[in-house]
């Protein structure tokens, strides 16, 4: 029996498949965008989706593409 057991604090677990962040984005929601002109927008960024500020709507919204075919659009 350990009388000092509190005081023994095991090793954080790290789990060595866990993913790790590559990459930050940041995104300007200040100016309002139409969907049309975010779905435009995906053909010039360098992943499949697109973050905005619904101009319909005034709330975050993304566009992205589907691996069926088409875009798809999240609203919050």
């Amino acid at each position: 029996v350990l009388d000092d057991a509190e005081d023994i604090v095991p090793d954080e677990f790290v789990d060595p498949e866990a993913p790790n962040v590559m990459k930050v984005n940041s995104y300007d929601l200040d100016t309002a965008v139409p969907i049309k002109e975010a779905i435009f927008a995906l053909d010039y960024v360098d992943h499949d989706f697109f973050v905005f500020k619904n101009e319909e709507t005034g709330k975050p919204s993304v566009v992205y593409k589907r691996n069926a075919g088409g875009v798809g659009l999240i609203d919050f």
